[in-house]
């Protein structure tokens, strides 16, 4: 015979139960924190008003899929208390966020508009019969940022001009100057959050985000900072690296280049240990001068496949034809045809190509 044992875990506060929840509930999907926000804010709905605005709500959620609505509720926390969390972000809905907002105009005014922001700026699929290209261009560049710090203020200003394309492309052209900045100079989590949340008022009370003070534009001293920062060893900064590098050759191919690959490595030109005797070692007799070039943008290129340990060393001729050179002779990357025009490459070339680089960079960021 068969017995079913009812337990019940009886907690006095909701947040406490979330928690009780989630550590009990082993098996099955969890129990998420839009689940309980959905109870709670539909419940406060008048009855004749639940049906209309469950079906909005679960659109929503489908619309984005699970995890991305889940992660819509960090943001909107973000976008509404703009500092780090002090409790926990159920608590923070609970007791700062839904108390001031009617639960009708909290689903209207804030979760079906920056859902759907938060859907166009994940996908890059803004539409509009101008200047879509080039604001999807800036989404995918800001979607390979290693965080998404940057993402509440985007959803704010993205759901209050989303039909104002002009407005969208100025603003999305400096939020990704911006993000990329603080990115190359590896700003740490308490640092981006504070100045997001400045933006994030400045887009409230309508100040000037294109003043030189604005908080969404690159201070002289950071300017400084990061050019300092592309002029010296690259390669060595490996979280960035490769998005410094594809912009570059994205501008340098005049837009044409793609990033689509399932692979894109970056690799040295003259190799970091050259073989005794070889070309390299003639071109730079002197190791501290070796050194000094290794790392740097103007010693770099991209390759669209996992890298050949075998071939790194070949003298410079060898190495274009087995190592940088597609299956056709070409490469998919303008960085990497470059290297291929070359004859030899000397100090001068390296020189050369560090300073055209550092130039196109100082240009795509108006550093």
């Amino acid at each position: 015979m068969m017995r079913c044992f009812l337990v019940v875990v009886s907690t006095p506060y909701l947040d406490s139960a979330y928690r009780i929840f989630s550590i009990l509930n082993a098996r099955g999907l969890d129990l998420s924190l839009s689940d309980f926000l959905k109870s709670e804010v539909i419940g406060a709905i008048a009855p004749s008003q639940q049906e209309k605005y469950t079906k909005i709500w679960e659109t929503e959620e489908e619309d984005l899929g699970r995890e991305k609505f889940q992660e819509l509720f960090a943001h909107i926390r973000m976008i509404e208390r703009k500092a780090k969390p002090r409790k926990t972000t159920l608590k923070e809905f609970r007791e700062d966020i839904l108390p001031k907002i009617e639960p009708q105009k909290f689903i209207d005014e804030v979760l079906k508009p920056y859902s759907d922001a938060l859907d166009i700026i994940k996908t890059a699929n803004y539409q509009s019969d101008k200047d879509a290209e080039t604001i999807n261009s800036l989404l995918r560049w800001l979607n390979q940022i290693d965080n998404f710090d940057w993402v509440p203020p985007a959803i704010l200003y993205f759901s209050i001009n989303s039909q104002t394309p002009g407005k969208l492309k100025q603003f999305f052209t400096d939020l990704e100057r911006l993000a990329a900045g603080l990115f190359i100079l590896r700003a740490d989590i308490n640092e981006r959050i504070g100045r997001y949340a400045k933006l994030l008022i400045a887009i409230q009370v309508n100040l000037d985000l294109y003043a030189l003070e604005s908080p969404l534009q690159l201070t002289p001293e950071e300017i400084n900072r990061i050019i300092k920062t592309l002029d010296g060893d690259l390669y060595i900064l490996k979280r960035i690296r490769q998005y410094v590098l594809l912009p570059l050759d994205s501008t340098l191919s005049q837009g044409e280049a793609s990033s689509d690959y399932s692979v894109i490595t970056v690799e040295h030109v003259l190799p970091q240990n050259p073989s005794k005797g070889s070309k390299w070692l003639q071109w730079f007799p002197n190791e501290v001068e070796r050194i000094q070039y290794l790392h740097r943008i103007g010693n770099l290129a991209l390759l669209s496949r996992n890298k050949n340990a075998e071939a790194q060393n070949y003298d410079f001729g060898k190495k274009k034809e087995k190592y940088f050179a597609g299956k056709k002779g070409i490469s998919p990357f303008v960085l990497t045809t470059q290297v291929l025009q070359q004859s030899e490459w000397t100090p001068a070339v390296i020189k050369q190509r560090q300073e055209d680089c550092l130039q196109s960079l100082k240009k795509i960021w108006r550093l």
